[in-house]
């Protein structure tokens, strides 16, 4: 009997060439040029408005949620890069109705010196919410919040606080962002840790030697252990999508007067530790080293981009 059928052979060929049209269609299908609904957004870290070293590779970072959904993350535990796989990072569950409910727009960080407490800063009076500053303690890997204390009444916009130590006694330093303004004042006061309060102001003019139109005059400060003060300047063009551009400079220094008071001495010229275009500094964390120079890092916060941290090229 003759057999009309296909060979078995002839029946994989087409098989075969069956499962590559198939496999070609799937492709121009997923592909991102013909199916757009198919890209995933980005996991971005989110931005970085205030940011401080805590031990070895590891730094604490706030976020400016304005959100009163209590999963925004507010602040976060960020582990330098290890591997290509990049940065890792972690958002920390703290029990905010211990100080009087969740934060709203915080915008800076930082360390007490030689403690392992931390003051968080609200930015000022949010939708008539009277900012607040938080003394929390870093133990067994989480932020415990330990008291709250406010800002005096006429602040507006803080983005910038430090502390220092001199002579056994603790000071608090913030400044008001300053934007669109010829300058800003750097405050300095007494800090007590119990009870937690700051006192009255004492204040040293500044003006940014970035000479951008709109520039914000401090985004962020820091003080090193000699008492060095270094501050970063932003442009925000009020777009979510930029262009920003900041720079990071070394200003002066810390010391006390012959009253054994603290007096900011800002030196005549400055020149910039860092120019960077297309980012927004608005945070600085020091790093000490076996160098006398600490390391200097900085976080962004932009906006729709997300935020990122870098270590800054050795200062000369």
């Amino acid at each position: 009997m003759k057999n009309y059928g296909l060979s078995q052979n002839f029946r994989l060929v087409l098989l075969g060439f069956f499962m590559v049209i198939v496999a070609i269609a799937l492709f121009a299908y997923s592909s991102p040029a013909n199916n757009i609904s198919h890209l995933e957004t980005s996991r971005n870290l989110p931005d970085l408005s205030g940011l401080a070293w805590l031990k070895e590779d590891n730094f604490l970072a706030v976020h400016d949620s304005k959100s009163v959904d209590v999963h925004q993350p507010r602040v976060s535990l960020i582990t330098l890069p290890q591997s290509s796989k990049g940065l890792e990072w972690r958002p920390l569950n703290i029990n905010w109705q211990s100080v009087d409910g969740v934060a709203m727009d915080l915008e800076s960080i930082t360390p007490i010196p030689d403690t392992n407490f931390f003051i968080l800063a609200e930015s000022s009076h949010y939708q008539k919410h009277r900012g607040r500053l938080f003394l929390m303690k870093f133990e067994n890997s989480t932020l415990k919040p330990i008291a709250i204390t406010n800002w005096p009444q006429n602040i507006i916009n803080i983005e910038a606080i430090a502390t220092t130590k001199l002579n056994n006694q603790f000071y608090f330093f913030y400044a008001e962002r300053g934007a669109d303004q010829p300058s800003t004042n750097i405050c300095w006061t007494t800090l007590s840790l119990e009870p937690f309060s700051i006192g009255d102001c004492r204040a040293t003019n500044f003006k940014t030697p970035d000479l951008t139109p709109h520039i914000r005059q401090i985004s962020d400060l820091a003080i090193d252990a000699s008492g060095t003060i270094y501050i970063a300047s932003a442009f925000d063009p009020n777009q979510d999508n930029g262009p920003f551009k900041s720079s990071v400079w070394k200003i002066g220094k810390v010391e006390l007067d012959q009253t054994n008071l603290p007096q900011i001495n800002l030196v005549p010229e400055n020149h910039a530790i860092a120019e960077i275009d297309g980012f927004k500094v608005e945070s600085l964390a020091l790093r000490p080293s076996v160098n006398q120079e600490p390391e200097i890092f900085i976080g962004t916060d932009d906006e729709n981009y997300g935020g990122t941290i870098r270590l800054l090229p050795p200062v000369d």
